[in-house]
């Protein structure tokens, strides 16, 4: 994150010192400002993707996908104001999921355990913030964004069934809780304009966020083995993403 963040600053002062070095105005008939549609790969980072059953910080979160509406209106050549908001969820992973069973089986001295995922991780976020650009030519330019703004993010729905001795002791369930917190969002991308006011967006975005859950158990029958009723860990992750733009505005 901290590299992104330098690397939009040092885009940001670099494209102050052209500006003010500038001889003359831009003849560029390009357009600079934008309003669009993005989806693409999301990849969870740190404790929110390990898999290890007895680390209570662990996520099991596996790949993901990410989609959203983002726009920005550029009062400058390189500089300007704008903002996203997205959706974004995470499946449990395989590893994930086979890790929890086997957690659970062990905590609870068990002959055999059932995991179901019936909902992921639900991430939905609205930032705002500073957006930079930097053209290489009429139609492609490098661009760079440092946002932050409101995540509201949701835990999986997770089943246990716990067998022992030939009978089945029931199913209990964590159920899912959705919290409030605050978010950033550092990114960096390459638009070329396809024509006048249609440009193609690709680009990465490093998402951070570490909202406090704390999590409602039911039908727990078996009083061993760990019992989690809070996590409060960093959701942390990369997105990868395509997008379609309406552009608009000189640059």
């Amino acid at each position: 994150m901290k590299k992104i963040i330098m690397f939009v600053l040092l885009l940001a002062v670099f494209a102050g010192a052209k500006a003010q070095t500038a001889d003359a105005p831009s003849q560029s008939t390009s357009t600079g400002s934008f309003i669009g549609l993005l989806g693409g790969l999301s990849m969870p980072m740190g404790n929110f993707k390990n898999v290890r059953y007895y680390d209570t910080t662990s996520g099991f979160a596996g790949k993901g996908s990410t989609f959203g509406i983002e726009g920005a209106y550029f009062f400058s050549k390189y500089v300007g104001f704008g903002g996203m908001m997205s959706y974004t969820s995470f499946n449990v992973s395989t590893l994930g999921l086979d890790s929890i069973s086997r957690g659970y089986q062990l905590d609870f001295f068990s002959d055999q355990t059932s995991t179901t995922i019936n909902s992921p991780y639900k991430i939905w976020t609205l930032m705002p913030g500073i957006y930079l650009r930097y053209p290489l030519s009429d139609k492609l330019s490098i661009n760079g964004k440092v946002l932050a703004g409101l995540t509201i993010a949701t835990t999986p729905n997770i089943e246990v069934d716990v067998w022992d001795g030939g009978v089945d002791d029931g199913i209990f369930r964590q159920l899912p809780c959705t919290t409030t917190a605050l978010g950033v969002v550092g990114g960096l991308g390459v638009s070329y304009n396809i024509c006048k006011n249609i440009a193609v967006n690709l680009q990465g975005n490093y998402f951070y966020s570490k909202p406090d859950f704390f999590l409602e158990n039911s039908n727990r029958q078996v009083k061993a083995g760990r019992l989690i009723n809070e996590y409060n860990q960093p959701l942390t992750f990369m997105n990868f993403s395509l997008g379609l733009a309406y552009t608009f505005g000189k640059k």
